[in-house]
């Protein structure tokens, strides 16, 4: 491997022209900014050349520069590398149609792709910040015309290395050694800086400054992209005056690319700040990034240094997920015994949890098997990771009736799943409910047992609740900021309400009349009434039906309305 030099431009700048990606990573000029801080080295072949990055004890690859029938040439190469001088191969930073390409062939399988939309380029249409015409440039306008009505005698004009390094040099010393905390980016973004500026002789960038009052405010470098792009490098200015950001932006397409259409303004790096500011600019489209890693999964049990990341994994996952509910399912639900995890190099991936459940069927009682919840990080979803672990835990326990929370049934049918128990969703027409006076609302929550045993009593199947878990119901509907509602000799209701609604997601009654007398408690809120009860409800309403559970002994959906189960966890 060759250490990156700036002489190195004539010999590098074919092969990344070859490569033609999208994407300010792929740029000579970005590379020499930031070379300081990543270390490239690189290495050219007969059909391709390849450069490796080593960042604070991290190594990692670009996408090799390179047509796509080389591809595979240059990754196997890559890999080999990688494994000969003993550190994990990842590209970084790899575009959304590179990994596409990668996808759609045979070795696709050798690599996970994991979304960094942190890294994500925006991109933005040049006129719109050239001239500032249209409703969504509206504000930035208003701020460039305050500018000019400020100062009319402003004065822009290209910046020479010679002559100006010195005021840049200053102004920079200026601008950022205000900042109370200059960060360890901020510092290596000026090294950067002063890299490019005293490279300028031999790399193709602008660099443009406005002075007022023949002191420099503000400075930008920028250079050409494929792609039809321009890249912005830097954009600096004296923040206390009002519109210089979008002069000088301005300044520099007016002056220099003339035949451009986009312009490229990198990424906000996860930092809420930047990505408002980038987003208020309206980009036209994202460049999306991925880092690709070679595929070298395993699944085992869950152990106890699993607990915090599959923890984080859940609550990254489900969106209805908070962190009291998640704590609530965490500390009282969940066993490492019945969870698996699918890993790649010692980081988890996917987790799933089966545990055991008793199902009344036809008076007998049957131990069968829950899928509690299944999670795949979403930076890796739709690669295969669910499918790898679902399959490999379905064959731990052949021969058994396994159920599982249908959210989308669609996912699950291709493993053997189909439709087992359904809910009704009914909009309760409040015209119809009675005024009752003699409703009795009681504190006594061992009736909660008693009367979910006189109502599934009626249905042929059921799932049967241990004592432990009444023990945690209350719990988990603080957890959930549900309410339980107990009518006395009538049932009871537990509803989560909003601003809009009221959402029964489990009613419990003796009787269809108790029903409509326990839903008449709600007839004068002025709120939404949504019940979600088993098939047998038979009311005036709107209505719709929802699979809750879905099992791996049908054949096909079955829509029968002597069965209920209704579970979150």
């Amino acid at each position: 491997m060759k250490q990156l030099k700036l002489e190195d431009y004539a010999i590098i700048q074919p092969y990344l022209e070859k490569a033609n990606y999208e994407g300010y990573n792929s740029n000579f000029v970005t590379m020499m900014m930031w070379n300081h801080e990543y270390h490239i080295q690189y290495e050219i072949h007969d059909n391709f050349l390849i450069m490796l990055h080593h960042y604070k004890n991290i190594y990692f690859w670009a996408m090799p520069f390179t047509t796509p029938e080389f591809y595979q040439e240059a990754l196997d190469y890559m890999i080999k590398y990688s494994h000969q001088h003993g550190f994990p191969f990842m590209i970084d930073c790899a575009i959304e149609s590179f990994v596409s390409t990668l996808q759609k062939n045979d070795y696709s399988h050798q690599f996970l792709f994991e979304r960094t939309p942190f890294n994500d380029d925006y991109i933005y249409d040049k006129d719109m910040l050239q001239t500032l015409a249209g409703k969504k440039m509206q504000k930035r306008r208003n701020h460039y015309n305050a500018f000019l009505k400020a100062y009319p005698d402003y004065e822009y004009r290209d910046l020479d290395i010679v002559k100006d390094f010195d005021i840049i040099f200053t102004c920079l010393n200026r601008w950022e050694g205000e900042k109370d905390n200059l960060s360890e980016s901020m510092t290596s973004e000026v090294r950067g800086i002063m890299s490019l500026l005293s490279s300028k002789h031999l790399l193709p960038f602008h660099i443009g400054g406005i002075f007022i009052h023949n002191q420099l405010e503000a400075f930008i470098i920028a250079s050409k992209l494929n792609h039809s792009t321009i890249q912005i490098h830097v954009e600096k200015a004296n923040k206390d005056i009002r519109g210089l950001y979008p002069a000088i932006l301005k300044e520099l397409l007016e002056h220099h690319f003339q035949n451009e259409k986009w312009v490229n303004r990198e990424e906000d790096m996860g930092l809420e700040n930047l990505r408002r500011s980038k987003q208020s600019l309206h980009p036209v489209k994202m460049i999306h990034k991925y880092r690709i890693y070679e595929n070298q999964t395993i699944i085992e049990k869950a152990n106890d240094h699993n607990l915090e990341d599959i923890k984080k994994l859940w609550l990254q996952c489900f969106e209805d997920e908070t962190e009291e509910s998640t704590n609530y399912y965490f500390q009282e639900l969940y066993h490492k015994e019945n969870t698996f995890v699918l890993k790649n190099d010692n980081r988890i991936l996917s987790a799933l949890q089966i545990v055991p459940m008793s199902i009344m069927k036809n008076k007998k009682p049957e131990e069968c098997y829950f899928i509690l919840g299944v999670c795949t990080h979403p930076y890796f979803q739709k690669q295969g990771l669910m499918k790898q672990l679902l399959y490999f835990v379905l064959s731990k326990y052949t021969n058994k009736t396994i159920y599982l929370q249908a959210y989308h049934p669609e996912i699950y049918r291709p493993f053997g799943f189909h439709a087992s128990h359904y809910h009704q969703v009914i909009e309760i027409d409040k015209n119809m409910l009675k005024n009752y006076s003699d409703l009795k609302i009681s504190q006594q929550y061992d009736l909660l047992e008693k009367y979910y045993h006189q109502f599934v009593s009626h249905f042929d199947e059921y799932r049967i609740r241990s004592h432990e878990y009444w023990q945690l119901l209350r719990k988990r509907c603080e957890s959930f900021n549900d309410q339980i509602l107990i009518f006395e000799d009538l049932g009871y209701f537990i509803y989560h309400e909003d601003d809009e609604s009221i959402y029964i997601s489990e009613a419990i009654y003796f009787n269809q009349n108790n029903l409509l007398q326990m839903l008449s408690y709600f007839k004068k809120s002025s709120k939404k009434l949504i019940l979600e009860c088993d098939m047998t409800v038979n009311l005036n309403c709107e209505s719709k039906y929802i699979i809750t559970m879905m099992s791996n002994t049908l054949q096909k959906d079955r829509m029968e309305s002597n069965k209920y189960i209704n579970e979150v966890y």
